[in-house]
């Protein structure tokens, strides 16, 4: 896997003063966080439908994506996701993978998102390492589906020529399937 040289100026821009609160939270969150009950699901599939802009650079594109979490805590998820969107010059891939921070376990259960991204294609996206910042809900219809609504942010850490205005914003409806619930 290539890693870009990371210039230190893009991270002392304000923009990533958000993200490092984000950051602190979902790490305090495991020294509150209640064990897992005796038999409960540790593992999740998610289907994505990915609908936004990934950067500045281009238009609103849809896609599609699958991800797993696998539930550490009460509240809180390791996750992963790969994805695919349309582009220019054969789509943009994704990878990612960060926390999930369950905020409240009800039926409808709010959480927010903390990834890091590789994406392909740079030259359509300016940009193919970020943080991914999320916040959703999903809701659970029965104990093994439910359905979610989740809007992420990218924030770039290589952008092309240090344009400090490239970023993105998507939305993703998902089905999220527990086996074994």
């Amino acid at each position: 896997m290539f890693l870009p040289e990371i210039t230190l100026e893009v991270n002392a821009r304000c923009k990533v003063r958000a993200v490092r609160f984000l950051a602190l939270t979902l790490l305090s969150l495991p020294a509150a966080a209640a064990p897992l009950a005796k038999d409960t699901p540790q593992l999740q599939l998610r289907l994505e439908g990915v609908f936004g802009q990934p950067t500045t650079l281009l238009g609103v594109r849809g896609g599609f994506g699958v991800g797993v979490g696998y539930r550490m805590t009460d509240q809180l998820w390791l996750i992963a996701d790969a994805a695919e969107r349309a582009a220019p010059n054969g789509g943009i891939a994704s990878v990612a993978a960060g926390l999930q921070a369950t905020l409240d376990a009800t039926p409808v259960a709010p959480y927010l998102e903390l990834t890091i991204v590789e994406l392909s294609n740079r030259n359509a996206l300016g940009y193919s390492l970020a943080t991914r910042t999320g916040i959703g809900a999903d809701w659970a219809f029965s104990r093994r589906l439910a359905l979610g609504l989740v809007v992420r942010t990218y924030t770039p850490f290589d952008p092309e020529g240090n344009n400090a205005t490239l970023a993105g914003l998507e939305a993703i409806f998902r089905l999220v399937i527990t086996p074994g619930a």
